[in-house]
């Protein structure tokens, strides 16, 4: 019979850290259950059969503005650098979205984009 420390449901974000501290720093036992055939929660992907990266559950983007997170995070996956960027079509110019300071300068001339 297996001897247990810890059992956590579910492999998402939570439950894979809390279950990698778990085995890493206090050197115990756990047992994971998860009810999908994979693990990381919503933030799974995989590549087709034509060699395509596939977000299952929709694209994921991941920031934070913390060293330490980010530093603890690197050890378990590659990363694929991405800037989210939306622009807008107003009058045929690409305006950025939401609206900030940035679209006023793109559709005003800038000395009345500052009295704005």
């Amino acid at each position: 019979m297996m001897c247990l420390d810890y059992i956590i449901v579910g492999s998402g974000f939570s439950g894979s850290v809390v279950a990698e501290r778990i085995v890493n720093v206090l050197n115990q036992r756990v047992l994971m259950i998860e009810k999908r055939n994979h693990i990381g929660g919503n933030c799974f992907d995989y590549f087709n059969e034509n060699g395509i990266l596939i977000h299952k559950y929709g694209p994921h983007i991941f920031h934070t503005n913390y060293k330490h997170v980010w530093d603890y995070i690197s050890q378990f996956t590659e990363w694929n650098y991405y800037q989210n960027k939306v622009l807008g079509l107003i009058d045929g110019k690409k305006v950025p979205i939401p609206f900030n300071l940035n679209s006023l300068y793109v559709l005003f001339p800038y000395r009345l984009a500052n009295l704005l």
